[in-house]
């Protein structure tokens, strides 16, 4: 029996610290880019605004849409006179109402015809509302590539730590071995003092590069919304290249950027708006019917039922709505030539963007090739040192080139990731 309760015990506690391990674990969990992406896209207030935007825009259209519809008026009041109203008739007078008097009425109005100035305003304000909608979607798509380059800049600057890290600890051990080759008398002590100052320099540029790395969290947490100091580990980017060529990444990049989309419904919206304006003045036809009720104890009937067809036409109005239109035509084509030139600047940010990319592959390439070397220069470097047939200055010059090409390889790794990145907001896929 006792055997039997060590064992529940022993199982328990595997248990518990299997449960303990998961928790801790799992709370160590490093943050993805698409994980940042969807916090920020919550909390960002520019796009916050842009919906706000958009929703003004259907509520516009909602109440464009409404001038369609019938208008239903009422209406009461009550009148004092200081006597009855009266008439002649064969030289007798006579009242014709009371000097105190009740009304109400109800009217029902529907425009049966505006020239297409309803129609109009519905289609620009329709035009409006796309507009809007690109809007937001090329705010979501800037803050995408904003949190990108901040998550992307922790990474480098996390790896740039790293490397001043190495730096630091490569010249302290070879500060080491000069102290221990000076104490024996086997190298001057001006090898020692090069050595010390070398590793003094490394240690300023690791706490330079751990104060850049906490900035880059800063601002990314900044860009979530969080705490300045909260602290955050994330994930490495997978480097995908795209298989399409600059010419249909070019023609994708016209098709579907959203500022561009943006810009064209604005201008068909101005369009529409300009013919609205325009038919202010045209041929109207409104159909009007309602219920009157006014108190008269002289009146045979107080209450009467009517419906009307009421035509009008502005025929001349100071050509207020001609201009207005020609107005709104001329910001129409100001907006499409704007668009023009945007879509030139587009096609020059995926240009950029491309020969980026392809620049970072190469250089990611040449300083592939040479990480290996570096570290067997510097070993070999060391080693001659040791021997006494190499100089101090080798060394630290071998350590130097080392630092450098991890400096240039991770700096070539993340400006890859990142121009493939905003390959894809230049093109709208991201």
């Amino acid at each position: 029996m006792e055997k039997g309760s060590r064992e529940m015990k022993k199982k328990f506690l595997v248990v518990n610290i299997i449960l303990c391990l998961l928790f801790f674990a799992g709370g160590s969990f490093a943050e993805t880019l698409e994980q940042a992406w969807e916090i920020g896209l919550k909390v960002d207030h520019l796009i916050k605004a842009a919906g706000e935007d958009t929703n003004a825009k259907v509520a516009q259209l909602a109440a464009t849409k409404g001038l369609r519809l019938p208008t239903v008026n009422l209406g009461a009041g009550y009148l004092w006179l200081d006597n009855e109203p009266g008439a002649y008739l064969y030289d007798r007078e006579f009242s014709t109402a009371d000097d105190k008097s009740l009304s109400y009425n109800a009217t029902v109005s529907l425009p049966l015809y505006t020239h297409f100035q309803i129609s109009s305003a519905i289609d620009a304000a329709t035009a409006n509302l796309k507009a809007g909608e690109f809007t937001e979607i090329a705010a979501r798509q800037k803050v995408k590539l904003k949190i990108a380059e901040a998550y992307i800049a922790i990474i480098l600057r996390k790896q740039q730590t790293d490397v001043a890290l190495s730096h630091e600890q490569s010249l302290a051990a070879h500060t080491v071995d000069v102290k221990n080759l000076h104490d024996v008398g086997m190298v001057p002590v001006n090898d020692l003092l090069a050595a010390q100052v070398a590793l003094a320099n490394a240690r300023q540029m690791l706490l330079q590069a751990q104060n850049r790395l906490d900035l880059a969290r800063s601002a990314y947490n900044r860009l979530l919304n969080r705490p300045l100091d909260y602290e955050v580990e994330i994930s490495a980017i997978p480097l995908h290249y795209p298989t399409v060529d600059l010419a249909d990444l070019s023609q994708m990049a016209s098709d579907k950027r959203p500022e561009l989309m943006a810009l064209g419904q604005q201008v068909e919206a101005l369009q529409w708006q300009a013919k609205s304006a325009k038919a202010e003045n045209g041929p109207k036809v409104i159909l009007r019917s309602g219920y009157d009720y006014r108190e008269n104890s002289h009146q045979v009937n107080e209450s009467v039922w009517q419906a009307m067809v009421l035509a009008s036409w502005d025929i001349f109005d100071g050509n207020v709505a001609k201009h207005k239109g020609l107005a709104l035509q001329s910001r129409s084509r100001a907006l499409a030539e704007q668009r023009q030139e945007l879509a030139t600047l587009i096609q020059l940010q995926v240009r950029q963007a491309w020969l980026d990319m392809e620049e970072s592959r190469k250089r990611i390439e040449v300083t592939k090739e040479t990480l290996e070397q570096a570290e067997e220069n510097l070993k070999v470097t060391r080693d001659r040192y040791k021997e006494g047939v190499g100089t101090n200055t080798e060394v630290l010059d071998a350590e130097t080139l080392r630092t450098i090409n991890y400096v240039n390889y991770d700096k070539a790794g993340n400006d890859a990731v990142f121009a493939v990145i905003r390959l894809h907001y230049a093109t709208g896929n991201l």
